[in-house]
């Protein structure tokens, strides 16, 4: 049996993951889980302040307009609840927080205040860790993938996740894999184009990855 795949794969051994592998798994979901917390953590430190310089009793957070967003947070209504909700909707859920939560607190408002906006927070973040793995193996691809072609001489471009726009490679190339969402080259005369979680309309899904044996104009 020959084919490209054995310069990889000699033996069903070659597919199992080893331990070394898992683990390295398993601290860098930890390591993303903690980076993806750090603007939570810091818009809580924000709120705080803000707090504590400001308001004396929890009644005088409704005074406070910079942190009224953050007082939704803290009381459970999420950002799409937010936009279909009427200012007096969300006074009143506000004035509910203070109510039932802060003022049974004391002294400690604030501290009550900032635990349970990281809590909702929290929630919201652990919702979008479900798929980190999957994440995780994209980027590791995109960067193997880059690495190779900068290897090899040719150049590539990769189209930016936010902004849906195709950007040419560059010298400083740190982090794209973060961004990006596809990859395309050329090499022999032959196009290649790499699209993460793509519809495809005769599978009616997504899929994780495909290869197209063109450009992106194609």
């Amino acid at each position: 049996m020959t084919g490209p795949y054995l310069q990889h794969l000699t033996s069903s051994k070659d597919l199992e993951t080893t331990y070394e592998a898992v683990r390295a798994g398993f601290v860098a979901q930890a390591l993303e889980k903690n980076r993806q917390a750090t603007p939570y953590v810091e818009e809580a430190r924000a709120l705080k302040v803000a707090a504590l310089t400001t308001a004396k009793t929890p009644n005088d957070l409704l005074n406070i307009p910079d942190i009224q967003r953050a007082l939704l947070t803290a009381a459970g209504v999420s950002d799409k609840a937010n936009n279909h909700l009427r200012p007096e909707d969300r006074i009143e859920a506000i004035k509910g927080l203070i109510k039932n939560f802060l003022e049974p607190a004391g002294e400690k408002f604030v501290e009550e205040l900032v635990f349970r906006f990281l809590l909702i927070r929290g929630d919201a973040l652990g919702g979008s860790m479900r798929n980190i793995g999957g994440v995780l193996a994209q980027r590791k691809l995109t960067r193997a993938i880059i690495s190779a072609l900068r290897v090899a001489g040719i150049s590539y471009e990769w189209l930016h996740a936010e902004t849906n726009q195709w950007v040419q490679m560059s010298q400083n190339d740190a982090d794209i894999e973060i961004f990006a969402k596809g990859i395309g080259w050329q090499k022999d005369d032959h196009d290649r184009t790499v699209l993460y979680n793509l519809k495809v309309p005769i599978v009616g899904n997504n899929v994780d990855l495909c290869l197209f044996n063109r450009t992106r104009e194609n």
